[in-house]
């Protein structure tokens, strides 16, 4: 009876619109946050290659199991500000098992057993190259004007780029939830690049062999990434 009587007294001192005010703040639920703009960026930066860098037959050694090629310096541009933290690539030495062989094939840079082989040229420009990037890079986190994505990778690719090596990396937005779902591509352009013997031009230098290949640059003329 006092819960009917004391209702009642609100009902009559509170004006109805304030009733109402009252009604929906209690009930509503949070609004969702819009989806963001899409992005295209251009994309610039640097690929190290394990030390000390890509070469015709590559480096063999005792001990290198797994080698690793990373990214730094990686930047938004294009009107679009932000970056990409440093990326690992990790792949499997070949183990060498002499006379030019390994357990991966025929391999020049395998002339004694018990040894591995990493960074040979023809190595990077073979299809397993791909599916390392894919598998090494599953998320890839990095912030565009403010905004934090992360994305899973659902693919590697090669890519034309003119006259340049390039590899196409697609994937899908898990992150901000309003973006889920949004479809992510970041295309990767190598242009010049550094090392002992090289010319400063990486596909000419990875066609050569003639050099040490240390530093590829990414090409923010042709290499891009977007969310949409």
């Amino acid at each position: 009876m006092r819960r009917k009587i004391l209702m009642g007294v609100l009902a009559i001192a509170l004006p109805i619109g304030t009733m109402s005010v009252v009604s929906g703040s209690a009930f509503a639920g949070k609004p969702k946050p819009p989806p963001d703009p899409a992005r295209n960026c251009t994309l610039s930066g640097t690929v190290n290659f394990a030390a000390p860098g890509l070469s015709k037959n590559g480096t063999t050694d005792t001990s290198t199991k797994v080698s690793s090629v990373t990214t730094s310096g990686t930047n938004f541009g294009g009107g679009c500000t932000g970056s990409i933290p440093t990326q690992t690539i990790t792949s499997k030495s070949a183990k060498c098992k002499g006379a030019g062989t390994s357990n991966t094939g025929p391999n020049p840079g395998c002339s004694v057993k018990h040894t591995y082989n990493y960074d040979g040229e023809s190595t990077f420009a073979s299809p397993t190259t791909l599916a390392t990037i894919a598998k090494s890079l599953k998320k890839v986190s990095f912030t565009i004007d403010g905004v934090s994505y992360q994305t899973k990778t659902t693919g590697a690719q090669d890519l034309a780029c003119g006259a340049e090596v390039g590899f196409k990396i697609s994937g899908q937005v898990k992150k901000p939830k309003q973006d889920k779902a949004q479809l992510s591509t970041v295309d990767v352009c190598l242009g010049s690049d550094t090392g002992p013997g090289t010319t400063g031009n990486f596909l000419s230098d990875l066609g050569s062999g003639t050099g040490t290949i240390a530093t590829a640059q990414i090409d923010p003329a042709f290499s891009t990434a977007v969310v949409q």
